[in-house]
């Protein structure tokens, strides 16, 4: 005869009335549904456990039978025990979350419990417990609540606000958005088309955007709760929310970016106007005092105060001269994107020895040399590059010592021509490199010759002709350098 799967106790009830046959039958499901079961008499003590409960506890099946559940999980009972109390009280519970320890070698359990009572004839003989080990499920929503945390902390770092969409209907949103928009909460948002928040005018085109699935950013102009009307930027992006495929859309408020934008813009109209007026209006007035002065030199008579006072004035012509041009040049480079150039064919080496020759006139008393090797020709403009040989001489002229000789070297190879200008007295420190050619900027000591421009537009030179024009500086004196192609880009 099989032994009963239902181990009663001695004078005890019995749980089954099923006939004996049908108890392995029985044992087999009741070990098969996965998770542990209990049956427990009245006085709460175990009368039969399946494996899975058994493994459970990390204590054999036998080691259960007769022994009251405040004796077998101590640290559970406590938790256990409001739940029994409504089983034995005739209530069904199900699925309640306990959380405990079951087995000293386990540590704490989040468990399911659900419990029955069970009767016969009427009267209530046991309870019948369910218990399902949910560790693994509930570290691993709290991984994914933590993830979710986390990447919704990023999102707001990441963007000024974000909210979820179906269609244009808001499905979820941040605390972010929904102050950014006028709001107390994103309770506010949620199940409202976002079209209530997008100015008249872009309505149409917030609407083809939503509609095509667009995943570059565009600007939109929103209306807040209040009725201010602020710009902002949008990216979307298609994502799965809740099993379904939704939209998300980052939100940046780019205010500051449109009002710097737009005192940008003022500024260089501004300037455009200001350099118009300096660079066209004044030609007229200082071309008369030019030729007025070249008339008075011209006539002679003049006393000597007179003649030193005409030519202070026709020198002072000419430096706002030079500031106009410079004015003109500098506007070019900055609003049309470079200088223009007009290459031909030319010798180098003659260019820059006539531009020696003009600095030797107006410094009789230094030393200028010049060294020519290789081949010296190219196409390029013959105006444009005597202003660069001419300001990167005066430069070195200027700070450097009248005792000291300026070396210009002339260097052809494949690839170019090398031009370079060194004087051993002149030093410019290494932290000044990176802003030498920078407009405006004036050397040490600061030059009343001219605004601080020569310097910029020489690079500006170099560039325009597809070259390079940079400073080399040591202990042993300063030197520039310019690199030109032969033929400037686009020949």
């Amino acid at each position: 005869m099989p032994q009963s799967l239902l181990h009663p106790l001695p004078g005890g009830p019995l749980f089954a009335v099923a006939p004996e046959e049908a108890w392995p039958f029985l044992g087999a499901v009741l070990n098969a549904t996965g998770c542990g079961i209990a049956l427990l008499d009245r006085e709460l003590r175990t009368v039969w456990v399946n494996g899975a409960l058994a493994s459970l506890s990390g204590m054999e099946m036998r080691a259960h039978l007769g022994r009251p559940l405040v004796d077998l999980w101590p640290k559970l009972a406590v938790s256990l025990a409001p739940l029994l109390s409504r089983a034995l009280s005739g209530e069904s519970v199900v699925e309640a979350p306990v959380t405990g320890v079951l087995s000293s070698t386990s540590g704490e359990r989040s468990l399911r419990v659900a419990l029955s009572p069970a009767h016969q004839a009427g009267v209530l003989t046991g309870v019948v417990m369910w218990m399902r080990d949910d560790t693994a499920r509930t570290h691993e929503e709290a991984r994914l609540r933590e993830r979710e945390s986390h990447m919704r902390s990023l999102a707001d770092v990441a963007c000024d606000g974000h909210f979820l969409h179906e269609n244009g209907v808001v499905l979820d949103a941040n605390r972010a958005l929904a102050h950014l928009l006028g709001h107390d909460s994103p309770r506010d948002l949620i199940g409202h088309h976002l079209i209530e928040w997008v100015s008249p005018e872009y309505r149409p085109a917030v609407m083809s955007a939503v509609a095509r699935g667009v995943e570059t950013p565009y600007e939109v102009m929103c209306v807040r709760r209040d009725g201010q009307r602020i710009p902002l930027e949008v990216l979307g992006k298609h994502v799965l929310w809740e099993g379904r495929q939704v939209r998300l859309a980052a939100i940046w408020d780019i205010s500051g970016r449109k009002a710097a934008e737009e005192r940008t813009e003022r500024t260089e109209h501004f300037r455009e106007q200001l350099l118009g007026v300096v660079g066209n209006d004044l030609r007229t007035p200082l071309q008369t005092i030019q030729m007025g002065t070249g008339a008075l030199q011209r006539l002679g008579g003049m006393e000597e105060p007179q003649q030193r006072l005409v030519g202070h004035m026709a020198q002072a012509a000419r430096r706002m001269e030079r500031m106009i041009h410079e004015l003109l040049d500098f506007t070019r480079a900055r609003l049309a994107g470079g200088l223009p150039v007009r290459p031909e064919s030319l010798m180098l080496d003659r260019l820059v020895e006539r531009v020696l020759d003009e600095r030797r006139q107006a410094h009789p008393g230094r030393t200028l040399l010049m060294e020519t090797q290789g081949d010296l020709r190219g196409h390029w403009d013959e105006a444009r590059l005597t202003q660069l040989a001419d300001t990167l001489l005066g430069s070195v002229l200027q700070h450097s010592t009248d005792t000291t000789p300026v070396w210009l070297k002339l260097v052809g190879s494949v690839g170019g021509v090398t031009l370079s200008i060194r004087n051993d007295s002149l030093t410019v420190p290494v932290e000044e490199h990176a802003t030498l050619f920078e407009p405006f900027r004036r050397g040490r000591p600061a030059s009343a010759e001219g605004l601080g421009l020569g310097l910029y537009i020489a690079r500006q030179v170099a560039v325009a002709h597809g070259g390079r024009l940079t400073v080399e500086s040591s202990q042993g004196g300063t030197r520039f350098v310019v690199w030109l192609p032969r033929e400037p880009p686009g020949r």
